[in-house]
């Protein structure tokens, strides 16, 4: 029996199998970042980190100045990378902490200066038009790199890298990709010309990885294959191993009549007398109440129906003749095709479904 209502077992030993295979991908010379924003996609980001570290992963990544400062609270060393915009005035906070800080206009970057500067990576927009310098084609090469010299000329900023991020690297199609990166390579040459140091030059992130060798140059951004997942069915390697399994515990089980309803609306009627089995997990946990009646969960090797609307904190289903009691594990998913199956009931994808999961939901390492 289960001791939390609901929980996440994560596969040390796969997430470890997962970075090596990637380090075999990429050449030897080639650095390789972990992504761990987002609580490293819900695999709990202080553990996963500490994992790597030991395999001799140094350079991490996350989104915001919060993720970062607590990597650091649980003893992550190493090289962490905050891809988004932190408030210049917290300078002080990326250098006492030793931080390296995306750094995406002229003007933030003089913001930066003024506080005293820190360590930063340049970001170009090649395509995405999200952040970075805009460098869509050749005819912006000359004023990218413009902006980019004055922005290494500032004594206060260290400037250790220069990366794009590809907006379609996992389509059928590889022309936009292709096109990103031809853009990132003209301007990497021009920049060279001016004889402007930039660092470690990166754009691969996980499917580009896997699909795009040429592109690896010196490091490269490892988010959703980390964690065993691929990023579409363009982009498959089986090697790599899943790391996340959901379980939750059967709270009950009830017999209910032939015409008893089950659940908020009454939108499922029992068509027989039935057994009913509770579960401990519910939208406010992660569980979407869209997947209502539209998904099966897996109790004792059998694969049972959820009938009714899930409810915040419970869900419901149709045990049949499966043999269940109180106190016995439901899984949710503990496979790739399982978590792409319910991205695709919620016309999502896999990296939104392992994000999904709430703060409440007890991470378990095996």
């Amino acid at each position: 029996m289960t001791t939390q209502r609901v929980r996440v077992q994560i596969a040390s030993e796969n997430i470890l199998h997962n970075y090596r295979h990637i380090r075999t991908l990429v050449p030897q010379t080639c650095k390789v970042i972990a992504v761990v924003k987002a609580d490293a996609y819900g695999h709990g980001a202080p553990q996963i980190c500490q994992t790597l570290s030991a395999a001799g992963c140094d350079y991490f990544a996350v989104a915001c100045l919060e993720e970062a400062v607590g990597l650091r609270e649980n003893g992550v060393r190493g090289n962490i990378l905050i891809l988004g915009n932190t408030d210049p005035s917290f300078a002080p906070r990326l250098r006492e902490l030793d931080l390296l800080q995306t750094v995406d206009t002229l003007s933030y970057a003089a913001s930066l200066a003024s506080n005293g500067g820190c360590r930063v990576h340049i970001k170009v927009d090649t395509g995405m038009s999200r952040l970075g310098f805009y460098c869509h084609g050749e005819a912006d090469v000359p004023d990218a790199a413009g902006q980019i010299a004055r922005i290494v000329s500032l004594p206060e900023l260290r400037v250790e890298g220069i990366f794009t991020h590809f907006a379609d690297s996992d389509g059928a199609d590889e022309a936009f990709t292709l096109r990103q990166f031809a853009a990132f390579r003209a301007l990497l040459d021009e920049l060279e010309a001016r004889k402007v140091p930039v660092g470690l030059r990166h754009c691969c992130n996980s499917a580009a990885i896997l699909r795009f060798p040429q592109m690896h140059l010196d490091m490269v951004r490892a988010g959703l294959i980390l964690y065993g997942l691929m990023p579409s069915d363009a982009v498959r390697d089986p090697a790599f191993r899943p790391a996340m399994k959901l379980i939750a515990r059967v709270s009950a089980v009830n017999t209910i009549r032939k015409g008893d309803f089950v659940s908020y609306g009454c939108t499922y009627r029992a068509p027989r007398d039935m057994r009913v089995a509770t579960l401990s997990i519910g939208y406010a946990d992660g569980l979407s109440r869209v997947l209502s009646g539209n998904l099966s969960v897996t109790i004792n090797g059998r694969s049972v129906p959820l009938i009714g609307r899930i409810c915040m904190d419970l869900c419901m289903t149709d045990l049949g003749d499966t043999p269940c009691r109180a106190g016995d594990e439901a899984v949710i998913f503990d496979s790739p095709e399982k978590i792409d199956e319910i991205a695709r009931k919620l016309g999502t994808i896999n990296y939104e479904v392992i994000c999904l999961l709430k703060k409440r939901v007890a991470l378990e390492y095996i």
